[in-house]
């Protein structure tokens, strides 16, 4: 922040800012100095709230629509507000115990997970909700196998620890036999047990540049068959719920705000770069409005979930920027670290 009261911004302008975001979020409509007088126990009468409210909006906190209309909270006092939250919000005992029923008994079916978060999450916010799938290249390989289909095909299959399953078919040089190709199997398996696609890949590459490869048939057609697997990354998957729950919100009464939104859940662009950014910082991103122009008058808060150590993926709430913070970012954060516990075993 730059400027004295942005510096300075304390004591009960602080106070009357954060409850004034408190109040448009609860109704979602222009807020008075009487409101705030009369809901919140400031110790300071309505004109002194007038007067403050007024410095707050030349200082770009708050706005008003109309002259004798109450004042809006802008993009600014709710990144404000948001700041001010960070290691205070809590997990409500109801949201954590229905997040802890949804997960518990539940196996490690990587697809039904995958579905069924962003329901859990649209259901619980109201809001719409989305979940980046495992990258398959994050994940820990368990075992490859290869498969002869015909004559100089063999299907290659790549199984990650957590049961994400990839595959492809192989035009190869010379036919195999498969009691050949399960050698080439169990070859490839000592070394790359553990490893992540990402790691199985840089490991293939050197060993191709070796000078056995050239001359060891075996190790080469066997190395050439993992590098069909792990050369070649599948596209991103991303499951979405919630958009009909989300345009019940009084924002998108608008039609053009409802093309927007189901535009941004569509393409997917400008929030899968959110959430790949919270996986690469291992943190809970919160996108307001105009800090991100591709996703102006919308907010996103996504967390990343791991398997064990290893950053997966990350799961999002998408609504409007008079989203109930307090309660969003740690349910969502709870919701991240009860999908990584399932994956983690």
């Amino acid at each position: 922040m730059t400027g004295g009261l942005e510096k300075t911004l304390g004591g009960r302008r602080h106070s009357l800012l954060l409850a004034a975001v408190t109040e448009f979020i609860a109704t979602a409509e222009p807020v008075g100095s009487n409101q705030i007088v009369s809901h919140h126990h400031l110790g300071i009468k309505s004109a002194m709230v007038r007067n403050m409210m007024s410095e707050l909006e030349d200082a770009g906190f708050l706005s008003q629509p109309h002259t004798s209309a109450g004042r809006v909270p802008t993009d600014k006092a709710f990144r404000y507000y948001v700041d001010h939250l960070a290691g205070a919000a809590r997990i409500g005992f109801e949201d954590r115990s229905q997040i802890e029923l949804h997960y518990s008994g539940r196996g490690r079916d990587i697809a039904m997970l995958m579905r069924d978060t962003p329901k859990l999450l649209s259901i619980l916010t109201g809001q719409a909700a989305m979940v980046m799938a495992p990258r398959i290249e994050s994940v820990e390989l368990e075992r490859v196998n290869f498969v002869r289909i015909r004559e100089r095909e063999v299907l290659a299959v790549f199984v990650a620890t957590s049961g994400a399953v990839q595959n492809r078919l192989v035009a190869t040089d010379r036919d195999h036999a498969q009691g050949e190709l399960d050698r080439m199997a169990g070859y490839l398996n000592e070394s790359l047990g553990g490893r992540t696609l990402d790691e199985a890949r840089e490991w293939i590459e050197a060993q191709l540049l070796l000078e056995r490869a050239r001359y060891d048939r075996f190790m080469h057609d066997a190395l050439v068959l993992g590098e069909a697997i792990a050369g070649y990354p599948e596209a991103i998957e991303v499951y979405v719920d919630g958009s009909v729950q989300a345009l019940e919100q009084p924002e998108f009464s608008d039609p053009g705000k409802v093309r927007e939104l189901l535009r941004a859940l569509d393409d997917k662009t400008a929030l899968l770069e959110l959430l790949e950014r919270s996986i690469k910082e291992q943190s809970v991103m919160v996108s307001i409005g105009s800090e991100n122009p591709r996703l102006s008058g919308f907010a996103v808060v996504a967390a990343p979930y791991v398997g064990g150590s290893r950053p997966l993926g990350s799961l999002a709430i998408v609504g409007p920027v008079r989203m109930d913070y307090e309660r969003v970012i740690p349910l969502v954060q709870y919701t991240a670290r009860a999908l990584s516990k399932i994956l983690e075993h």
